[in-house]
């Protein structure tokens, strides 16, 4: 429904009202016009200031609208704020623009004319009825706007906040949305960029999703932050918006507006007004004296960066879609080399049991899982090609050993939940097993074959290549600035957690031709004819050179609801599937040191898999062994189409591995990553760290890739070539480490952020940081509850003198001409270079310390005259100049109600 309506007001303006409901114009309704059924009431529009003092920084007016009506009319009840638009003109100039306020419309049924009150509220106002990017609104999600996250400008979110809500508020067209900025805070001195401090500061969004879906901040909790960041506070007229600071309007001197949105500057010439009979209505004049407060106090909330991704492994966050574990592989172990041994191990093959008391059955449970924020792309040519390994095979929640049978004949990863149950002895125990302990693993299967020839090794160059990336990180958890503020602190990113290479496990022969083929014995060796197995004398070692018969039995089920009743039966096809860590199998391959190309300067890391860590416009590389702090820089980030080559897109990627001791084994033995920080740097947490320093320039949303396993060859050595994939010069004794291995399994794997807090030692709890200005007399009443949710970097000295701690925050914006964390800004109407909440600390203070009059005065208001914000007025009685503080309009009288107060340095 469009209403609309006009009437001349004591002062012989045109006052017009503009109403459109629903975005639907079928229906018009004239205000006052004969038959309509609505007619204008004796006091029928108001536009009040919301505004308490200058501490608000959305300085809000609501609009009344009076109206008499002979029928009910529904449509002026609104669900939602931008049900109903509402347009209030003055002699063509368009005063208020908002909506009528949600819920609030009532309406009596009494007399023959019922009066109505409309409610409306502005733009700043509808503010606190979104959330941050509508989320909650048809079609917004918040695991959508969370993954699309990013570093935005000051300027773009500003922009897209009330853009959202003027799109459609122009009731009559004609006019564009304008954001005018007085150029009152900037990020350096120079007058030629005085107003690009909104699109030269960024932030990154998740600082306003939080946690879950019920932190995200609402639009008017973001745009309040952002400008008071800035010392800043807006106000709409109409379809304008005014961005400054309460310097700019008390200064005795022009302001020079810049459209931020439009491009065009105005000056608007100084002006002050004298209060005079000539001006004033009425004698309700009140004056008073306002609050005092001879301390400010500003605590800041900052959301520290811990964690820089989302573990795979993360056991809070890991989901399935399987509903449980299923039986997957069962080992049959038979100790000994002789006949009983022999005779036992037949028994076990074929029946599952025996008397022997050295015969073990370990049966193996696997669940595979799924991480929201991980992909696991397939590599199997054009079938699946790119496809997520976990949810091509888990879709239906059936035939869960499917996807590990895909992993033992493809290299890829996958999240795998694996456990066991050991039975000492096959006279089985008949009580039951109280639980089964069930390790997440992230794995990468490798499908070694066990050939040491350059020709006939697997997997190949050729193989790794094709099959990057293994898993990639698709979440958006951090972001914000992670280089140090100043050259004395370094941060740190450490990757830490544990990593094995699964070895092959030799068994005496595959279960399905032990259980289809005659077993023979063959001590000459030579072919085996067809239809028979060799088995005595095929007793293989576990890991302390024990012989044993061994196999494995692999299993499968369809649906492994419990519920269904459907037990496991035999895989004949599943020998060749992805298989645990058996932790009897031998360790193989003596470690003695480590060399990186053709070089064989000793270090200590064994690189085992490569990865690429993309923060922003940088990236990780690796530019020595990696076994030092010093081999990792931050290079800038070059996408594969800006690249040459394989080999000069790749290397911009790290390995990480672990570090054995001399004549360790490296194959079938859990090592933790690699560390490589020493507590003397300041950081109390192991793992292997990457430096982010303050030259870094490091910002900027996080990705990051697993590319795959490293080309490693061993001989007395072991040697990995620059680019991953490929392998050194192969040497005559030397045996591809990766052809031995099954699958690489890495567990507890995380990606941290700290920092050395510039070497300075903290005791005590952590402590809140506080800005708060000297209170210079004994008696102290403080205003303490101001809070900023957006923060300044800390210098380490700074850090030192507020005994607080140091790191990367999210909270943090950064200078995007510098890559850098805002330290300081320029604050062009008191000179002064200081950090944003000391400015807004001063500023506070300078106003509120000493006793200002406050004064409520109605004047004239008439188009084009004295009534307006950033006026200046004049008491000469008093001797005192006033500011705008508030404005109140009367439309149907022509007059305004003034919120002045004193001006502290006139």
């Amino acid at each position: 429904m469009y209403i609309h309506g006009h009437f001349y007001n004591e002062k012989n303006e045109r006052i017009e009202v503009h109403i459109v409901t629903r975005n639907d114009r079928t229906k018009e309704l004239e205000i006052g016009a004969e038959g309509s059924g609505i007619n204008w009431t004796d006091d029928p529009v108001e536009i009040e200031s919301q505004v308490s003092d200058t501490f608000d920084v959305l300085l809000k007016y609501q609009a009344s609208v009076r109206l008499l009506v002979k029928n009910f009319t529904p449509d002026l009840f609104c669900a939602s704020c931008r049900d109903a638009v509402v347009n209030i003109y003055r002699e063509g100039e368009c005063l208020f623009a908002g909506f009528i306020e949600p819920q609030s419309y009532s309406q009596s049924y009494n007399e023959e004319e019922d009066e109505i009150e409309l409610s409306c509220i502005d733009v700043l106002t509808a503010l606190q009825y979104a959330k941050y990017r509508n989320i909650g609104m048809a079609g917004v999600t918040y695991a959508a706007v969370k993954a699309a996250a990013k570093q935005r400008s000051f300027f773009s979110i500003i922009k897209e906040l009330l853009g959202d809500l003027t799109t459609g508020l122009d009731i009559l067209g004609g006019h564009d949305t304008a954001l005018h900025y007085a150029g009152s805070m900037a990020v350096d001195i120079m007058p030629a960029r005085r107003y690009d401090i909104f699109s030269r500061l960024a932030i990154n969004e998740l600082l306003f999703l939080g946690d879950e879906e019920d932190n995200v901040w609402t639009a008017e909790d973001v745009l309040t932050e952002l400008l008071k960041y800035l010392s800043l506070h807006i106000i709409q007229t109409g379809f304008s918006f005014h961005a400054f600071s309460w310097e700019s309007v008390k200064r005795n001197e022009a302001i020079t507006w810049k459209n931020l949105i439009g491009g065009q500057v105005v000056t608007v010439p100084h002006r002050q007004v004298d209060i005079t009979t000539a001006n004033v209505v009425g004698t309700d004049t009140t004056i008073d004296v306002g609050e005092v407060y001879n301390r400010i106090q500003l605590t800041c909330k900052v959301e520290k960066v811990d964690s820089l991704i989302e573990s795979p492994l993360e056991e809070s966050a890991l989901r399935s879609y399987f509903i449980a574990r299923q039986k997957y592989m069962t080992e049959l172990v038979s100790w000994g080399t002789g006949n009983r041994a022999l005779d036992d191990f037949k028994d076990l093959v074929m029946t599952g049991g025996t008397g022997y008391d050295a015969g073990n059955i370990i049966d193996w449970y696997v669940w595979i899982k799924r991480h929201p924020e991980w992909r696991f792309p397939m590599h199997d040519g054009i079938d699946h090609a790119g496809e997520d390994l976990t949810e091509h095979f888990g879709q239906t929640g059936k035939k869960q050993h499917d996807e590990l049978q895909w992993l033992g004949k493809h290299l890829g990863a996958a999240l795998v939940a694996y456990g066991k149950v050991f039975y000492a002895s096959t006279e089985r125990d008949n009580s039951p097993v109280a639980k089964i302990d069930m390790t997440d693993t992230l794995v990468l299967s490798v499908n070694g074959n066990g050939q040491d020839e350059p020709a006939k090794t697997y997997p190949a160059e050729t193989d790794l290549r094709a099959a990057i990336p293994y898993a990639v990180y698709t979440g958006n958890r951090a972001g914000g600035v992670f280089s140090s503020a100043d050259d004395e602190t370094t941060n740190y990113i450490v990757l830490s957690g544990k990593m094995l290479l699964n070895p092959l496990a030799a068994q005496t022969a595959g279960y399905r031709d032990l259980r289809t083929k005659e077993w023979i014995f063959m001590p000459l060796g030579g072919p085996v004819p067809k239809g028979k197995v060799p088995v005595r004398g095929k007793a293989v070692p576990d890991r302390n050179g024990n012989f044993r018969y061994y196999t494995r039995k692999f299993w499968k089920q369809t649906d492994p609801d419990p519920k269904r009743g459907e037990e496991p039966a035999w895989d004949e096809q599943g020998e060749t599937g992805w298989f645990p860590f058996v932790d009897s199998a031998p360790e193989q391959y003596e470690f003695k040191y480590s060399a990186v190309g053709d070089e064989t300067d000793k270090i200590s890391k064994v690189g085992l898999v490569a990865c690429m860590l993309i923060i922003g416009d940088k990236c990780v590389v690796e530019t020595g062994s990696g076994s030092q702090i010093e081999d990792f820089s931050w290079r800038k980030y070059k996408e594969r189409s800006e690249c040459a080559s394989d080999d000069e897109y790749y290397a911009q990627s790290f390995t990480i591995g672990f570090d054995p001791k001399l004549s360790d084994r490296l194959i079938g033995r859990e090592y933790a990553l690699q560390n490589n920080i020493s507590w003397k740097r300041g950081v109390s947490t192991e793992g292997m760290a990457i430096p982010v320093r303050k030259g870094d320039h490091v910002s900027g949303p996080v990705r990051f890739v697993i590319l795959g396993p490293v080309n490693v060859l061993w001989s007395d050595i072991t040697r990995r070539h620059p680019t991953f994939f490929r392998h050194t010069k192969w040497t005559e004794n030397a045996v591809s480490l990766l052809a031995h291995v099954s699958s690489i399994q890495i567990k507890e794997f995380e990606i941290k952020v700290a920092s050395d807090n510039g070497l300075v030692e903290r005791l005590g709890d952590e402590h809140d940081i506080v800005y708060m200005s000297a209170v210079q007399t004994a008696f102290c009443n403080p205003k303490d509850d101001i809070e900023f949710k957006i923060t300044s970097a800390l210098t380490r000295e700074e850090c030192i003198r507020m005994g607080v701690t140091n790191g990367p925050a999210l909270s943090t914006p950064v200078d995007t001409d510098t890559g850098d964390g805002v330290q300081q800004l320029f604050d062009h109407s008191t000179t002064r270079r200081a950090k944003p909440e000391q400015l807004y600390i001063d500023s506070c203070y300078d106003e509120w310390h000493a006793p200002r009059v406050v004064m409520t005065q109605r004047v004239t208001d008439v188009h084009g005259g004295i009534a307006a914000m950033f006026v200046r007025f004049r008491h000469n009685f008093m001797n005192k100049t006033f500011f705008v503080q508030g404005l109140s309009r009367n439309l149907a009288e022509g007059t305004a109600e003034l919120t002045l107060k004193e001006i502290e340095h006139d």
